[in-house]
């Protein structure tokens, strides 16, 4: 008889921030998909995707990384710039 091992599955709101050449670079399966799935062109989307960052902690960790106003912020495909 074999057991099953059940291992937990990973966070879909865990993220990791990484600086690289050009700006700092944001990675996690559900911010990445919120970018994606984000019509930037309308300003109620762009402040649903800043509520999303906010809830996930990521806003709060990019300011801990000294993210200033006009920062480039790298998510997926997308560049943002960040506004205070």
């Amino acid at each position: 008889l074999e057991i099953p091992v059940y291992k937990p599955e990973v966070d879909p709101n865990a993220f990791e921030l990484e600086r690289e050449e050009g700006g700092m670079r944001v990675k996690g399966v559900s911010i990445e998909r919120a970018a994606a799935m984000t019509y930037w062109e309308y300003s109620q989307s762009v402040r649903r995707f800043q509520k999303i960052m906010e809830v996930i902690g990521i806003d709060q960790a990019l300011r801990e990384e000294g993210i200033v106003a006009g920062d480039t912020i790298l998510i997926g495909e997308f560049e943002l710039e960040w506004e205070d």
